[in-house]
Formats: C-alpha cells, sequence, structure tokens
C-alpha cells in the first residue's frame, strides 16, 4: 500500500492511498463469501452459489461496494500510521478508483492536531505563596461546628428580628386571587435568609407572636413562571412563634461532642493544622497554575473549531452532572434563567478556547522533552483504581481491557508529566 501526504491551510491535510490490485481482489472475494452467506439463490444451498451466478442476480457492484466498506477503513488507519499523521477528526474521503484487477484508489483530507510553537519553558518568576492561617479562620471553623450542634429555642421577646425563625402561616394574592402555590402552614422562615420573594422577610421585621399583617412585594422582573414576572402580590402572614439560634458553648464538652479531642485547645490546633496543609494544597495548585498559563500564552497554536466544539460538548455534558445532582435538568436551567443553549456555547467558548490550548501545548512539550509514558505505569494507574475503588473491581478490569480508556489514562498520565516538569525547570536552584 502507498500512501502520499501534503499540507493544506488551517491545519488540514490531503492523502491519497492505493492498495496493491490483488490486496483489493482479495476483499471482493471476502465480500463474495460474506454476502452469499446472507442471500438465498433458487437451486442453491446458501453460501453455495457460484460467484458468476451471484452476480448476475444482485450485480457486481454490490461486491465492490462491500469490498470498499471493509477494506478503506484499515487502508486509512494503515496510511495514518504510515505518515504519523494526528486526526483530530473524521476524514472526508472520495474513492477514486475501485475495479476489479486495479489498484483500489481513494483520496481525501482530514483535520489533524496543529503545529505549537512553543515559547519559554521557565524563567517566569514565579514563586509560591503560602498564607499563614489566622486565628480568626481557626474560629470560623469553630463557630461553623457551633451552628452545626445549634439549637432553636423560643425567643421571650416574641418579636421578629433579623436572624429570626419565624414559624408562619401565610397566603399569596395576585390581582385579588389566590395565588398557586403560594400558601404554606406552620413554615419556619430564616429572617434574612433571602428564602422568599425580596421585601417578603423584610415586611415582617417588628411583628409580634399572634400577630396578622400583609405584607406587599413585587415578583422580579426575571422571575419564573413568566407571568408572574413583574407583578405586585399580596401575602397575608400570621407568625404564630418567634424562636432564636442557640449556639453551644466553646469548652471541652463542646470539643469532645464535635471530635475525638478531648480539649479545645486540642481541637483548635487540629483545626489549624488542617487548614495548614489545605493553604499548602492551594498554594501548590495555584502556583502549578501559574506555570502553565505562562507557558500557554508564551506559545502560539491555531486552536482547531473542532477540538473547541468538542470540548464546549463535554463541558455541557458535566454541568448536566452537575444539575442532576441538584435535582435539576439543562431545560429546567434554561427555562429559569432564560440563557438558550446557544448562549451556553457562547459563554464556555472562552473557557473551552483556553482549555484546549493548554492541553495542545501540554503535549507539545511532552513531545519536546522526549516525555513518555510507559505501560507499567498505565498498570500502575489502575492498581490505584483498584485501590480506591475495591468494590468496583470488575468495572475497574473491565476498563483497564480497553484500548480507547487506557490511551486516556496515557494521556492523562502524560499530560502531568509534562507539568511535573515544567514546575521542575521552575523551582531549580
Amino acid at each position: 500500500m502507498k500512501a502520499t501526504w501534503d499540507k493544506l491551510e488551517n491545519n488540514w491535510m490531503q492523502f491519497e492511498v492505493e492498495v496493491d490490485a490483488s490486496e483489493f481482489s482479495k476483499s471482493i472475494e471476502a465480500a463474495f463469501r460474506k454476502l452469499n452467506q446472507q442471500v438465498t439463490i433458487p437451486g442453491f444451498r446458501r453460501g453455495k452459489a457460484p460467484r458468476f451466478i451471484f452476480e448476475r442476480m444482485y450485480g457486481k457492484e454490490a461486491l465492490v461496494q462491500e469490498a470498499v466498506e471493509r477494506l478503506l477503513p484499515r487502508a486509512y488507519s494503515e496510511a495514518v500510521e504510515q505518515g504519523q499523521i494526528e486526526p483530530i477528526d473524521q476524514p472526508e474521503i472520495e474513492v477514486v478508483q475501485a475495479e476489479e484487477g486495479q489498484p483500489f484508489i481513494f483520496r481525501g483530507k482530514v483535520q489533524v492536531t496543529p503545529e505549537v510553537t512553543l515559547g519559554r519553558l521557565s524563567g517566569f518568576g514565579i514563586e509560591k505563596t503560602v498564607p499563614a492561617v489566622t486565628d480568626e479562620q481557626v474560629e470560623e471553623q469553630i463557630n461553623a461546628l457551633r451552628e452545626r450542634l445549634a439549637t432553636l429555642v423560643t425567643d421571650e421577646a416574641g418579636e421578629v428580628v433579623q436572624g429570626s425563625f419565624a414559624v408562619i402561616d401565610f397566603e399569596g394574592f395576585v390581582d385579588g386571587e389566590p395565588l398557586e402555590g403560594g400558601k404554606g402552614e406552620g413554615y419556619t422562615l430564616e429572617v434574612g435568609s433571602k428564602t422568599f420573594i425580596p421585601g417578603f422577610e423584610e415586611g415582617l421585621l417588628g411583628a409580634k407572636v399572634g400577630e396578622t399583617r400583609e405584607v406587599n412585594v413585587t415578583f422580579p422582573e426575571d422571575y419564573r413562571p413568566e407571568h408572574l414576572a413583574g407583578k405586585p402580590a399580596v401575602f397575608k402572614v400570621t407568625v404564630h412563634e418567634v424562636k432564636k439560634k442557640e449556639l453551644p458553648e466553646v469548652n471541652d464538652e463542646f470539643a469532645q461532642q464535635v471530635s475525638p479531642f478531648k480539649t479545645v485547645e486540642e481541637l483548635r490546633a487540629d483545626i489549624k493544622n488542617r487548614l495548614t496543609e489545605a493553604a499548602e494544597a492551594s498554594a501548590e495548585q495555584e502556583f502549578r497554575q501559574q506555570i502553565v498559563d505562562a507557558v500557554t500564552d508564551e506559545a502560539a497554536v491555531d486552536v482547531p473549531d473542532v477540538l473547541v466544539h468538542d470540548k464546549i460538548h463535554e463541558m455541557i455534558r458535566d454541568f448536566e452532572i452537575q444539575l442532576a445532582q441538584q435535582g435539576f435538568t439543562l431545560e429546567q436551567w434554561h427555562a429559569v434563567t432564560g440563557k438558550s443553549h446557544e448562549d451556553l456555547h457562547t459563554e464556555l467558548r472562552p473557557r473551552a478556547e483556553r482549555s484546549v490550548k493548554t492541553a495542545l501545548v501540554l503535549a507539545a512539550v511532552a513531545k519536546k522533552e522526549g516525555l513518555t509514558v510507559a505501560d507499567a505505569e498505565i498498570e500502575a494507574e489502575f492498581d490505584r483504581l483498584l485501590a480506591l475503588y475495591p468494590n468496583q473491581k470488575a468495572e475497574v478490569q473491565k476498563l483497564r481491557r480497553n484500548e480507547a480508556y487506557r490511551a486516556r489514562v496515557r494521556e492523562d498520565l502524560l499530560t502531568q508529566k509534562a507539568i511535573d516538569h515544567l514546575v521542575a525547570l521552575n523551582t531549580a536552584a
């Protein structure tokens, strides 16, 4: 088989592939054996009809078409491997010659991984800064633990103030008609939480236990459903009880309730240690990202739109998963935000372009610096997954045998190696 490749503009390459006549004849014969098994020809058992009888009934074109469909993908793959080409999309192919006894010839073009012109890989003067953990941050964590053990007790003052938990009955009216879904009884509302329509919670300030008052509000202009957007409404609200949050004292007993430690001092020390570790990890991640950003900014590459488009769709799939975890669908998000699918594409495009450029640059760094990933490293990664997910052994082993997934693992490991290499270059003494 012969294959020629020529560069075109904008990361496109054209190719022509010629398969030997003998190889094409073998493919036609294999096509005949396959199709002959699938048809019924009077006077012959299935698969036993001579080829000239088959061709008389179904035409030689059927054999040629089947032969092309069998041979072309394999020949194209071999041509890609011979030319050491890295396609990023499906090729556009035209069959030039497909006749028995003649070479099989096809040509076409395909978009390939663009060339990356790397700039500096080091010397950016980037330094890692780990912020010190303050006593205020420790106390914030202590207060968060206190909130977890907080209890609601009756507020003897019996008056709604900011931060009160008011137990209320309410019913809303629009144009004098009851608001569908706008009624509740015995509802506990944290005043100031902005749970209700703007103005509702403020309208309860100063209300006493047993008091009924009318609260006037206006639905926001972007409210959903749309027929309520911008409409005024009246809520009749009765306050049955006013409660306040009571937080536990910070003492040794509290420390024992929220942790394995016996004293508050031990608890505070542990919180400070964990905050310090988190700060160090965050600073390391930020340091690494700054180096990658600097190298990416220094590089020049024509980012292919097809890769950006694929990245946007990947980001949307991830967004759908996040929404599903919160009990929402993408369609509901579109309805609530008023943003179309095209709007979402437009918003995500800059991030997608940056992500694709970064990936291309890191791949170029790995190639330039001679970084590779050995099979043993891939196996070690699967072993790590098995240790992390011991109850999903069958699934992990299935992925281990999946060549496409192994290629993804190899790519991820190579990316991390490229980043580690850049970090080493920028931290060398």
